[in-house]
């Protein structure tokens, strides 16, 4: 049912695409300025914004009530003013509502932002390293495989993600491995969260590849229901055996991850538009750092998020027809929904591990 009058509450998460360049051309890459998808049209990315305009957009966004930031790309070591940038986030607080014991805000604290840097890692150095260690809260290193490293990132070798993650590690800055897992690189996901691991990485961070930006012409990389079930396995096998945690980034339909796992979270609703947006380089936002739908300035985010379209976010009117009559309709998304959007056409198609030309799923 429609909400009378729209929630416009902003995410208190909003990733900030700093820049669309990239010394990667991973062919997974979802970034939606590459997106070659005929069912959502070409997003448009302008100009990049400057120094001065991204402070104004993080200062816009605290006074929204965001409490967090994560630096991304692009590469956003690629940009000259990132530890400027680093530095002004740091520089702020947050406001954070005090609660009484009677559930009511009777107060407000400021508290440091948190910030986190999501990085392909061949450009951070032992400088870096070292400057970063009171600077952020986590850095998330990209680790798309190991013997088919170079093939899926289009240059480079694992050897340097693997360098930057001890690096980090060594300095005491909690270091991510992450990893898109796709039908070539599942063969070495075992060794591939291990590598991670041994050189320093205190968690795991696991997405599979979706259909999206350059990966809307290599639909070949989707795995099937089964190889989503075995990733998985393999994932919680590695983080139970390293004593370390893991987490899956991109929802999952329920019906293929109703195994108890040990170490590894798996969740079932999308986060987009609800607990974390996106800002692109030229400071137009949207619901998800998935979407390639272009919903206008940063300046004007409320009217954004009272957009019919978020509002589908919030109100979770996306299901596929295919989940009306499970059981888990109400805590399941029946997988991502702006993969769905890409490969279908709607929000509300199905996601993309139900492909006719994959293996289907009976519940």
């Amino acid at each position: 049912m429609k909400r009378l009058y729209p929630d416009v509450t902003v995410p208190k998460t909003a990733v900030l695409e700093l820049t669309s360049a990239c010394n990667h051309r991973c062919i997974f890459c979802s970034t939606p300025w590459d997106n070659d998808s005929p069912n959502t049209g070409k997003f448009s990315c302008n100009k990049e914004m400057s120094t001065a305009d991204w402070k104004d957009c993080i200062d816009f966004m605290i006074g929204k009530g965001v409490h967090g930031f994560a630096f991304t790309g692009g590469e956003p070591f690629l940009r000259k003013d990132l530890f400027e940038l680093i530095d002004y986030v740091k520089s702020r607080t947050a406001r954070h509502p005090e609660f009484g014991t009677d559930g009511r805000v009777n107060g407000y604290k400021e508290k440091p932002l948190e910030l986190t840097i999501i990085t392909n890692g061949r450009l951070v150095t032992s400088e870096h390293a070292a400057w970063l260690k009171d600077k952020v809260d986590a850095v998330v290193v990209s680790l798309p495989g190991l013997k088919t490293y170079s093939a899926l990132t289009g240059g480079g070798n694992p050897a340097e993600a693997l360098r930057t993650i001890t690096l980090l590690a060594q300095q005491k800055v909690p270091v991510v491995v992450s990893i898109c897992v796709t039908s070539r690189n599942l063969p070495e996901l075992f060794e591939n969260i291990s590598a991670g691991f041994l050189a320093g990485a205190d968690q795991l961070l696991l997405n599979r590849f979706l259909p999206g930006g350059r990966g809307t012409v290599h639909q070949e990389l989707c795995l099937s229901a089964e190889q989503v079930k075995k990733m998985l396995r393999i994932a919680d096998e590695v983080c139970t055996a390293a004593n370390r945690y893991g987490t899956v980034g991109t929802e999952l339909p329920l019906c293929l991850c109703n195994e108890k796992y040990n170490m590894l979270t798996v969740g079932t609703q999308c986060a987009g538009g609800v607990e974390f947006f996106a800002v692109a380089p030229d400071g137009s936002v949207r619901p998800c750092n998935h979407s390639p739908v272009n919903l206008g300035n940063y300046h004007d985010l409320e009217l954004a998020i009272a957009s019919e379209y978020w509002q589908t976010f919030k109100t979770r009117e996306y299901l596929p027809s295919m989940c009306n009559s499970c059981q888990h309709m109400l805590k399941c998304d029946g997988g991502c929904r702006e993969a769905a959007h890409i490969d279908g056409g709607s929000l509300d198609s199905p996601d993309p591990v139900f492909n006719r030309f994959r293996q289907t799923v009976t519940q």
